[in-house]
């Protein structure tokens, strides 16, 4: 079976998220999504986020709430066929690198502050939050968001915060115990008088390859 990407050269398929870079990248000028009757004439493998509402591979990306498994060192949820890691990078970075080259936009969120009399006043509480499921714990969040900040530190990956993924409703983001605490603990800080901030707010984005990420994926699959 054919999966159909922005290097698939058919001209009609997903892009998945606004990023500039994949459109450029493809060079078909188009943003439509690859659906069944999406007349590119081949098959293609439907995946959580090509909006085309058939059964599809469910991972924990996909926002269906159902449960999935995952290895001792993939945030992502999937099983990746070993890869040398190369110096400077974990293999929790590899495996990062490899899923976005396999889905070329992952979700990624923003836990953010601010006053609602100061609109200068705005403050960033966790970043980036990148969740395998609503449960996922702080001590894990924070494991993940130090390796998505390294790999941004190296230009491998765009971590961006005001470009949502189309079609994606974030629902583990929305629901997950880590926002709800940091909501309930935001509202008990803003019955003081004093407080420095008093609304809470979830920046929903995307993360994707730099043109240096995907040639470091192109050096690891040699």
């Amino acid at each position: 079976m054919d999966k159909h990407d922005e290097h698939c050269a058919c001209g009609v398929h997903n892009h998945g998220c606004d990023h500039q870079e994949h459109i450029e990248q493809c060079g078909c000028e188009q943003t439509q999504e690859n659906d069944d009757p999406c007349n590119c004439g081949q098959p293609h493998e439907n995946d959580g986020h090509c909006g085309c509402e058939q059964p599809h591979e469910h991972d924990e990306n996909c926002g269906c709430g159902q449960p999935h498994e995952h290895d001792e060192n993939c945030g992502c949820g999937h099983d990746h066929a070993p890869i040398a890691t190369p110096e400077g990078l974990s293999a929790l970075q590899v495996d990062f690198l490899m899923e976005l080259r396999h889905r070329q936009c992952l979700p990624v969120a923003c836990f953010t502050l601010a006053k609602a009399d100061d609109a200068a006043r705005h403050g960033v509480a966790l970043a980036p939050v990148y969740l395998s499921a609503p449960g996922d714990s702080m001590e894990q969040v924070k494991m993940l968001g130090i390796e998505l900040s390294l790999l941004e530190n190296m230009d491998l990956i765009s971590l961006d915060y005001d470009i949502p993924l189309q079609n994606y409703p974030y629902d583990e983001y929305k629901t997950s115990a880590l926002y709800t605490f940091f909501v309930k603990t935001v509202a008990e800080a803003a019955t003081r008088p004093d407080c420095t901030f008093d609304t809470p707010a979830l920046e929903l984005g995307s993360m994707v390859l730099t043109q240096a990420g995907e040639e470091m994926v192109d050096l690891l699959l040699k």
